[in-house]
Order: structure tokens, then sequence, then C-alpha cells
């Protein structure tokens, strides 16, 4: 049985938080793994379901625990965080969290442009784009499936490793990527998309579109990435708003 202190002023339902979170930190319980039921955990630390689920909540609401619905609860996976105030590749992003990124080529073809390509690339109608699909990795964990589309003059980028960053491979080319646009949203996983992210059909996940620029302003590819919020956040920096008299 696990050990808690019955004679102090702490509460029970604390001390048993702390005890679990201890248990992660040393990770006798692991990141993504389910943790036992609340019926388990009473007969373990000899106390009620009550005082179990109100130490599940606290955890749940510093974001160490994460409730699946029909599932059960899971140790939360720690995040990787992605500064919407710069611009930056994925890549460098884990990188800078001192995680480690990883990529799957999934497919590259030359499709005709959609609308939406026409107007963000300045394209014709009748052109077409390199579209690239690619899964990318944190930690080996599958994070985010992304979908590019570059202009045909890009096209040299069909004869690369399409699994290294294609920030990277666009800078041997002497393109750098200045600024971009970026729109997000929320969508539903298709079942194509709940395979390649480890979710169910149907959960709700981050869509983002994007075009990024170079620095002359020209644009270099827009896509759009379905991400696991799970796994992967976006952070923006606000500041005071000066009102307007």
């Amino acid at each position: 049985m696990s050990e808690i202190v019955r004679d102090t002023v702490v509460p029970l339902y604390i001390q048993i938080a702390e005890d679990i979170k201890s248990k992660i930190e040393r990770k006798e319980i692991l990141a993504n793994s389910r943790i036992p039921t609340e019926l388990e955990l009473s007969d373990d630390y000899g106390v009620s379901r009550i005082t179990i689920r109100k130490a599940l909540e606290l955890l749940v609401d510093e974001e160490i625990l994460v409730r699946k619905q029909r599932i059960g609860t899971f140790v939360s996976d720690k995040k990787l965080s992605r500064s919407l105030n710069s611009f930056m590749g994925f890549s460098q992003s884990c990188e800078l969290a001192g995680s480690k990124p990883g990529t799957k080529f999934l497919s590259a073809d030359l499709v005709k442009a959609m609308p939406s390509d026409i107007k963000s690339l300045g394209l014709q109608e009748e052109d077409k784009v390199i579209r690239i699909r690619r899964l990318r990795y944190c930690n080996d964990v599958p994070v985010i499936l992304e979908e590019n589309h570059y202009p045909k003059k890009f096209a040299y980028l069909l004869a690369e490793d399409l699994n290294r960053s294609l920030h990277g491979i666009l800078e041997e080319h002497g393109i750098l990527l200045s600024n971009g646009i970026k729109t997000i949203g929320i969508c539903y996983a298709t079942r194509e998309e709940a395979e390649h992210l480890e979710v169910k059909e149907h959960d709700a996940l981050i869509l983002s579109k994007d075009v990024a620029y170079d620095a002359t302003g020209e644009p270099i590819y827009s896509g759009k990435e379905i991400v696991n919020a799970d796994r992967y956040e976006y952070k923006i920096l606000t500041s005071s708003m000066v009102r307007e008299e």
C-alpha cells in the first residue's frame, strides 16, 4: 500500500497527488501510460474514491494527467511548444526544446494547383505544384501530419532526401525563409489522419494553414499541418494594447 500521513494538516488528496507526481518524476509511471483506476488507487492508498478523484482532478488541472473518454486517465507527455512570434521550422523548434525531431516521408508528386495555391503562390489556373506529404515526429512520437505545395520551379526538391528538414534543403539552394502567415483552426481526424497521428477517428486536432515567404516577399510554399494538440502547442507573445480615443 502506498503510504500517506493521516495525522497532518495536509489534505489526503494533496498528499496522494504529490505521491503520484513523484512517481511520474522518478519514471515509476511513464509518460503516455495509463494510471490505475480510481477503485484500484482507492484500495492502494486506503482512502475513498472521492479523495482519489480530487487528487486526479488536481493533476489534470496541472496538465500532468489527461483524461481520455471511455479509455482512462493517462500521464501527459511533455508538449512541444512553438512560438508564433518568430519564424522557424518544426525541426528547429524541436531542437530548441532539447527534443529529437524526426520525419517520415509519405509522398511527393506533381498535382494541379488548388484555388488556394493560385491565390497564395501567385500562380495561373493551369499551373501545377509539387505536393510533399510527411509525418513529423518529436522524440519518436508522431506529432504533425504535414502537406506543403511548392511552385514547379522548386522541382529540385524531388531529387532530395525529403526525410530531412525542408527549410534546410531550401537554404542549401539559396532560399532563405523570412516570414509567413499562419491561420489556426480546428479539424476532426479522418481515418488516415487518425492512423498516422495515433489518435481516434473524429478526435479534435489543430489545423494550421501556412504561406511562407522569402525576404523579398516572394511566396515559397503554401501548406497545412494537422497537429495532435495533446503533444504540441502554439504560443503567442502578447503585449498591452493602446486604446484609441
